[in-house]
């Protein structure tokens, strides 16, 4: 595993020009047949998958995990539209086609901005991981409110005391994810996605492509979620018991399931 910078190459007719997406970890094999594309969510790091990344490369799986536009150091614009996100991550999917394509919190509204991208024809695991495709202006005053009432800058400690499934290194990765956030991440991201609206999206989904949403406990995360999904039809919606909005870190192998059963049976 480790964090590199691609250059990809395109050619065109005035010569090559080069595109560089920086700031992404990968693990697994470079030479591998399959690939996974993980996105993260808002005030995180590529690495919030760092546990199911390495059990997709277990199976073979080459995973790439970029870093979104104004989060891991990476610079921001003054654009923070979710739609602007996902086009700064279209060069990985022109220079390669991804087998798993999975996304967490607002890296699931991204992922639905690229279905449209995604092939026509190859089988492809798309899985959001607890993500709200819709939110009322109601719900958005509720999640500032809620975020304005956290500690700031929570440590590793203050992490693992509060979520007990907790590793100690999903808690380092974690509290690093917002401690080098800019202090206003969160408000920009929201501001910039009025009204939150992202489920008239699941229509770009490729006939091929198959897509999951897992849906935290409702008993400890919104309970609206799974009304929202369940009126789509392709679209398989699982709950998954005793989780937080933290799924990837509470019970990753649940992610890694959901994913290969649409492309590995």
């Amino acid at each position: 595993m480790g964090t590199s910078e691609y250059l990809i190459v395109i050619h065109n007719t005035m010569g090559y020009a080069s595109a560089t997406v920086p700031s992404a970890s990968q693990w697994g094999s470079p030479i591998a047949s399959k690939r996974a594309l993980l996105i993260h969510g808002l005030n995180s790091t590529s690495h919030t998958f760092h546990r199911v990344a390495s059990m997709l490369a277990a199976k073979g799986y080459l995973v790439v995990a970029p870093n979104l536009l104004g989060h891991a150091l990476r610079m921001s614009g003054v654009d923070f539209r979710v739609q602007t996100l996902a086009d700064d991550l279209l060069p990985y999917l022109q220079a390669a086609e991804y087998d798993i394509v999975i996304g967490h919190s607002m890296g699931g509204a991204v992922v639905l901005s690229l279905l449209k991208y995604l092939p026509k024809t190859r089988p492809t695991s798309v899985v959001l991981v607890d993500s709200s495709v819709e939110l009322t202006a109601d719900q958005m005053a509720v999640r500032r409110a809620n975020d304005a009432r956290v500690k700031p800058n929570p440590t590793v400690e203050d992490y693992m005391a509060s979520n007990p499934l907790w590793t100690r290194e999903d808690a380092v990765w974690r509290s690093l994810g917002t401690q080098i956030a800019r202090a206003t991440n969160y408000d920009d991201h929201m501001d910039g996605n009025v009204p939150w609206s992202f489920s008239h999206l699941f229509a770009d989904k490729p006939p091929a492509a198959a897509l999951t949403v897992l849906i935290a406990d409702p008993r400890f995360n919104d309970a609206s979620k799974l009304e929202t999904v369940a009126k789509f039809k392709d679209v398989r919606a699982v709950i998954v018991p005793n989780t937080s909005h933290w799924i990837q870190y509470e019970f990753p192998e649940v992610i890694v399931e959901e994913a290969l059963r649409n492309v590995e049976g």
